[in-house]
């Protein structure tokens, strides 16, 4: 194997410790299962009471909060590590075709995902069989609001009934959502736009440019991506576009791994001319 094949897998295996550090550092200060604590005490308090980076604050659509009640009901602890356990799992599955050469160093790599308990492994699941099912793009679209990439990629390529899918799937969602509790829509909507201005500290992180920034260069990436046929960039701009950055956002390119069987069988990801 040359130099540059090892590259990049020496990179993840150097890299794996020192996630592992800073993953023990947060824990250490802020507890096991960050976010799927705050997920959990959604409901015990105001759903949008608590403002964005203090702990239990919850940001997404009410949406996420009605689909997830039932497990709410669960002890914390059990809640909380039901979440590590399932994220271990799918994302071992995702990157287990690599070889343990790959996937142990990455998995390690993700290791703050599963301390913290977020969403990012649903979201590689949704990078892995969004395009062959659109529907899927309706969660990013209802919890981050700003990582769903999916509906400009069919628009870019004329996938016009994987773009109706997907958009259709979404709005379905909300109206169900929004009949049954409309004034928590309304409460949701205001929380945005209340916060919307904390896109350059609390929400944009330390590590990239503020939202305003990655958000027009993530649409840009996609946009251009769908046009080369490039699927790498969907995992990329979802990550780029995230209203909040952290280390735990990197287990969205896991989906990589598993987009291209998910591909070949559908044929989805070839271009079709309008």
């Amino acid at each position: 194997m040359s130099i540059r094949d090892r590259l990049p897998r020496d990179l993840a295996w150097m890299l794996a410790p020192v996630v592992v550090f800073g993953t023990c550092l947060f824990v250490v200060e802020h507890g096991w299962g960050f976010d799927s604590a705050a997920y959990w005490g959604a409901w015990r308090d105001g759903l949008y009471d608590v403002a964005p980076a203090t702990p239990g604050a919850y940001l997404y659509s009410p949406a996420f909060a009605q689909a997830i009640w039932p497990f709410t009901h669960l002890p914390r602890p059990l809640f909380v590590g039901g979440v590590s356990v399932v994220t271990t799992l799918t994302l071992f599955w995702l990157l287990r075709p690599l070889g343990w050469k790959w996937w142990v160093p990455l998995m390690v790599c993700c290791s703050f995902e599963i301390a913290t308990g977020n969403i990012n492994w649903i979201f590689a699941l949704v990078v892995a069989f969004g395009l062959r099912h659109p529907w899927l793009w309706a969660v990013p679209a209802l919890t981050k609001v700003t990582p769903c990439v999916g509906p400009i990629w069919f628009l870019v390529r004329g996938e016009w009934r994987a773009l109706a899918i997907s958009v259709g799937a979404t709005l379905g969602v909300v109206a169900v959502s929004a009949i049954a509790a409309p004034e928590l829509w309304r409460q949701w909507v205001e929380f945005l736009l209340d916060n919307a201005d904390r896109g350059g500290t609390v929400l944009g992180g330390s590590l990239l440019p503020s939202p305003a920034v990655r958000i027009p260069l993530a649409v840009l990436l996609v946009a251009v991506g769908a046009r080369l046929d490039k699927h790498w960039v969907l995992p990329v701009g979802m990550i780029l576009g995230s209203p909040v950055f952290g280390i735990g956002s990197l287990a969205v390119l896991a989906g990589l791994v598993r987009l291209g069987s998910s591909e070949d069988a559908s044929g989805r990801g070839r271009r079709t001319d309008s």
